[in-house]
This record gives structure tokens, sequence and C-alpha cells, in this order.
């Protein structure tokens, strides 16, 4: 059996060995009432900022547990591609089925977009409340899946502002799009190895809704440097297309591929009208 993980703000690194802290309300329940674990098993415990400590848990105070902690260790278990997924708004359980796949495949942003297609519409509270369910799942798909670094889930964005940025700099811009000229492989085929060292490689991907961005939404992500890409000769489910992506990126250029650094992108300038 799999150490059980738990995210836990207060386990910050730099604590003591020793050190107790409580497991927040909804880690305590998962520990006590749905895993059932006893005083004395071992545990895992991360902050979501890198690292994790190895940890046993402690006798608790009614539904709280604590937990001792042990070791510290620094892996994040982090992909070299840092990828900030864009994702048009779709469906409650297939957005939901996204946000947790995007975590297990190592992305490390989300932002989900309103396009002129999207049939789900948030707004106002229900749109905070929406990105809050989110990110809790995120944090559930990291526990399960090993990654110390949370999944960041940004606010419900309109597609002009989210095309918009501000994006890290020298990051690749990319739309998926089923008549794109290129793939997403290909844009990355100019990745070689660089004898004086790799540098940190960042991609943003926009993923349009059920039915495909509009002409206008698509020549505006032109304009601000979106290079369109396809996922090869079959039409992906929106809720497919960026799992699809990140699980490609992640055998060519990453998890499964040689250890050799990358060498930076230079942005593609923005489109002129």
């Amino acid at each position: 059996m799999l150490t059980p993980r738990f995210h836990c703000p207060q386990a910050v690194p730099g604590l003591a060995r020793g050190t107790r802290v409580e497991l927040p309300p909804d880690a305590s329940h998962h520990a006590l009432r749905v895993l059932r674990l006893r005083e004395g098993q071992p545990v895992a415990v991360f902050c979501g900022h890198g690292g994790e400590y190895e940890a046993v848990l402690e006798p608790g105070r009614g539904k709280s547990a604590q937990v001792l902690l042990g070791a510290f260790h620094a892996g994040d278990r982090v992909p070299r591609i840092d990828v900030h997924v864009q994702q048009s708004v779709v469906a409650t359980e297939k957005m939901d089925w996204v946000v947790e796949k995007a975590v297990e495949l190592g992305a490390r942003r989300f932002t989900p977009v309103l396009a002129e297609r999207s049939v789900v519409r948030l707004s106002g509270e229900r749109a905070a409340k929406r990105a809050a369910h989110w990110q809790a799942l995120a944090v559930s798909a990291s526990e399960q899946c090993g990654l110390n670094r949370l999944l960041d889930v940004r606010p419900v964005l309109a597609l002009d502002a989210a095309c918009a940025g501000p994006h890290d700099g020298g990051a690749l811009l990319c739309m998926l799009d089923p008549e794109g000229e290129r793939s997403l492989t290909q844009e990355f085929s100019a990745l070689q190895a660089d004898p004086a060292g790799g540098s940190a490689r960042s991609l943003v991907l926009l993923v349009g809704p059920e039915g495909g961005l509009s002409p206008v939404e698509a020549a505006l992500a032109r304009a601000a440097g979106y290079r369109p890409v396809t996922l090869g000769p079959r039409v992906l489910r929106t809720e497919t297309a960026a799992l699809a992506a990140l699980a490609a990126l992640r055998a060519i250029v990453d998890d499964f591929s040689p250890p050799v650094p990358l060498t930076p992108i230079q942005a593609s300038a923005p489109a002129t009208t």
C-alpha cells in the first residue's frame, strides 16, 4: 500500500523534526473517517510549495488529526515543461475531469476561459465558487499522484483577457486547431540539447470549447502571439484535447525522454492587422 499523502499548508519547509502539525479539516476527515488510519501509521504531508515530510499520525482531538513530522525530502516530481492550460469552460463533470487529469499529467497553471461558443456561462460569485471547487480537486489529485507543488487554478477569464496575459517571459503560446499546419510536437522540434545548459521551458496551451473558437477569437489569439497547432488528423473533444497534448509532451520531451537540457524558444511576434 502506498503511503497516504495529505496537503497541509502548515507543513512548510524548514520545520524541525518532531514538530506536530494539525491536518486541515478535509484531510483529517479523509485520514480518520475514509482511510480509517490509526495512531502510529506513517503518512506524508506537503504544503504545496515544494518538498514533503515523512510523518506519523498522532492522536487527534475530536475530528482533527495531528501528525508528527520526520525527515524532509525536497523532491517535487515536477515536469521539465511548465504548462499553463487555458481551458474553455465545459460542463461540470467534464471540467472536473480535465482539472484532475491535468494535475496528474503535470500542468502547473490552469485558467478556465469563457469563449463565445461556451455552453456553460459563469460570472460573479458562481464563477468564484467553481474556481474554488477546481482548486480543491487539484489538491486531492496532487495528494494521489505524488506532486508536491499544487496546480494553480486561476479565476475564470474571458478569452480576450486570457490571451492578453500576462504570460511568463519567453513562453511558447499555442492554441489547439484541428486545421493547424504544424503539430504541437513540431513546434518543439527546435528544442535541442544546449551544451551550455538548458533553461526552464514554459508553454501556454489554449483549448477551445465544444464548437471550437470562433473566427474572431482565433484571429484575436493569433494577434496575441498564439500559434495554431494540431494534435493529429482526428478531431478531439475539448475535454480530451488538453490531456492529449500534455501526455504527448510528457512522452516526447519530458518524463519518458532522455534528460537533455532544452534550448529557449523565441516567442513569436504578434500578428499585424
